[in-house]
């Protein structure tokens, strides 16, 4: 008979909120695997078994050596390779557990092993009744939660960490403030109910806007994430004193409270992110604001309960608990010699590329690591990062991807980095080599020399967003694997779309694109108005017909003329009646422009970070674009899709209707955050 194995469990905050509540249900369900496993300190395990990949990949790779590491995918896959740390993510982790099917499409389709284990709530705390001695009412009395209200209740994290006074960008609190606000403009009874800890930015607004909410917890200025987290009992309580539970997030892995909601028989409103479209029928589950508003409103009318809440109920107690997932972790664990060991010598020495590794050894290896340490002792200078950028640089106008890279030049200097361009030498820590528009023959030369880390951002994949052949995919990705210590994706669009055409790049994480917002800004601007004709815009510096052209020159012949004037701002083969075609600007010119206008039209296909979205959005412009590409996940909230023809003229009247809350929840990267987080990446390289 098998001895039993090993398990070091672990990946708490330490706090009692979601990711504590995540291990307490993974170990009653290895508890259930008695025989099989047995739980042990880190040195003596055989398996490290994690629910947070963040605290996993910063343990030194020595101390995981020889052990099979699993780890859940808390958070939404694509968002996860946002890190810095997931760099060796592919070299340390040897299953991935997907808790929602979402998680577990993104993950196969990256390529990596994984096994389906879905997120579960206990139902001995959650309950769908409240406990005899209990009543709705008098609970709704205790905490002065009005009684004729419609409550609708939100337990989430709202505001940032690092600033308690801006909103955090996951959970999208933007959109839960726009709805109410809706709600109470439309006289609906609504009453909101917080809990929890950062709620500063949410309760600040509903202030503002005179919305009447209770909160439950402590009040206090400064961070309360270790005050205001409730336990999980009164948590339960304020479920069942609510009507409806509202998720307004961006992205989850979660969210917790869909199953927490669903446990209780609340009824309740989510987003498509994370476990929702497991767990909620398709009418529980809103794509924009405006929708949203809609299904509440209907609810509030019906004065019933939301029909779903028993099937809802049913979907958790049959699959979402602690008793549920033994079979699923027997069989993960029956099968565990199937999952390779992890091996601390992959992740290199340095971030070096691996095509690279045989080769930094010696003298060589040894002076290009001694090298920029000795020359800055010398120089008597405190150490600084040095960065090189690999492009070729061209005088604006020019295309997005040399506005990107000029842009980020600026922001990494500001930031105390010693920017370089096209070198390489021994004093270079890293270089940022951009797709293949870079002198490649003389950096793969170059790189003969000595060990080099390069992080390399590629686009595309080319074959999808130029119409052309893999031939230059191919090159890039060749060049990829020969040479890069690490690859940079500008969206999840991108990362998916390669790894579907059969890619594998090395190390890969994404990071947005961003625009220079000295000179991208939303103020002052042309005050929105229904009296006047409604101003919109579209910008583009190829004539690719890919980048929309046939599409703008139908909307040039379909538009009403009495309500809309529209400028196109670069290059177009069409020749427009109606639409006014300006030349190419410069970064001021353009923004300029844009803040001149009120919306921002992109029809582009296959685009996978597009600049010229990204610089209306950081103008304040709220979006219509098409359906496609890396455009939604660079809009979100902030504007509406549109998929041709058919939808076009009714999605812009839907955006017009709602421009101030759109507007609104505009949420965009800045150029100094996307730099850092190239900083961040560059510095764990260089401590590997």
């Amino acid at each position: 008979m098998r001895k039993p194995i090993k398990v070091f469990l672990f990946g708490g905050e330490g706090t009692g909120w979601a990711l504590d509540a995540d291990v307490a249900t993974t170990l009653q369900s290895l508890t259930g695997l008695s025989g099989l496993v047995s739980l042990t300190p880190l040195k003596d395990a055989d398996v490290v078994h994690s629910v947070w990949e963040e605290p996993l990949l910063s343990l030194d790779p020595a101390v995981l050596e020889g052990k099979r590491i699993i780890c859940h995918a808390c958070n939404d896959v694509m968002r996860l390779h946002e890190g810095a740390w997931m760099l060796f993510a592919r070299q340390t982790i040897g299953l991935w557990v997907g808790q929602a099917q979402m998680a577990v499409r993104d993950l196969k389709g990256l390529g990596l092993r994984t096994a389906y284990i879905p997120y579960s709530v206990d139902t001995e705390v959650f309950t769908p009744s409240l406990a005899d001695s209990e009543s709705a009412a008098a609970l709704r009395r205790r905490w002065g939660v009005p009684a004729e209200c419609f409550v609708i209740s939100n337990f989430m994290r709202d505001s940032s960490a690092q600033d308690l006074s801006r909103p955090k960008e996951q959970k999208a609190p933007e959109l839960f403030l726009e709805i109410i606000k809706a709600l109470r403009q439309r006289n609906a009874p609504v009453h909101v109910l917080l809990a929890g800890p950062r709620r500063h930015w949410l309760k600040s607004r509903l202030r503002e806007a005179g919305i009447g909410f209770t909160f439950i917890g402590k009040e206090m200025p400064g961070d309360d994430n270790r005050v205001n987290i409730l336990p999980p009992q009164i948590i339960n309580q304020l479920y069942h004193i609510s009507d409806l539970h509202l998720v307004t997030s961006r992205w989850e892995g979660g969210p917790r409270a869909v199953l927490e909601a669903a446990a209780t028989r609340t009824a309740v409103f989510s987003t498509r992110v994370g476990i929702a479209p497991d767990i909620l029928e398709p009418e529980c589950i809103f794509e924009t604001y405006d929708d949203a508003v809609m299904r509440i409103e209907d609810l509030i009318k019906s004065g019933r309960p939301h029909p779903a809440i028993d099937e809802h109920l049913e979907k958790v107690v049959r699959f979402h608990t602690p008793k549920a997932n033994i079979p699923l972790l027997r069989d993960l664990y029956e099968s565990i010699d199937t999952i390779p060991c992890c091996r601390g010598d992959e992740h290199g020495p340095g971030g070096v590329a691996p095509g690279r590794k045989k080769k930094a050894r010696g003298l060589n290896h040894c002076l290009s690591r001694l090298a920029p340490a000795l020359g800055r002792f010398i120089r008597r200078q405190p150490p600084a990062l040095t960065i090189s950028l690999w492009h070729e640089f061209h005088k604006p106008p020019y295309g997005g991807g040399n506005q990107f890279m000029l842009a980020l030049k600026t922001a990494m200097t500001r930031r105390g980095v010693k920017v370089v361009v096209n070198k390489l030498t021994r004093d270079v820590d890293v270089h940022i080599c951009n797709s293949a528009w870079f002198d490649t023959e003389l950096f793969a030369a170059k790189s003969k020399e000595f060990p080099v880390r390069m992080i390399h951002r590629i686009d595309g994949p080319v074959t999808f967003y130029r119409g052309e052949g893999a031939a230059e995919d191919d090159r890039i990705f060749s060049l990829n694997n020969k040479l890069a210590s690490a690859t940079v994706f500008q969206s999840a669009f991108s990362c998916l779309k390669s790894a579907e055409l059969g890619y594998n790049a090395v190390s890969p994480v994404i990071i947005h694109n961003a625009v220079d917002e000295t000179l991208f800004y939303p103020a002052p601007r042309v005050p929105f108005s229904r009296t006047r004709k409604i101003r919109l815009i579209s910008s583009a510096w190829s004539d690719n017909p890919r980048k929309g052209g046939p599409f703008y020159k139908w909307l040039d012949e379909n538009l009403d003329w009495d309500r809309f004037e529209y400028t196109f701002v670069g290059r177009v083969k069409q020749r427009f009646s109606h639409i006014n075609h300006i030349e190419a600007q410069g970064s001021k010119g353009l923004a300029d422009l844009l803040r001149r206008h009120d919306i921002y039209i992109t029809a582009s296909r296959h685009e996978p970070c597009s600049n010229a979205l990204l610089e209306a959005l950081a103008c304040g412009l709220p979006a219509l674009y098409r359906n496609d590409g890396g455009n939604p996940e660079l809009v979100g909230y902030g504007g509406l899709p549109f998929n041709d023809e058919r939808d076009v003229l009714s999605q812009l009247d839907r955006l017009v209707a709602g421009y101030d809350a759109f507007r609104a929840m505009i949420s965009i990267r800045s150029m100094d955050e996307i730099a850092g987080k190239y900083i961040e990446l560059a510095e764990k390289m260089i401590r590997l």
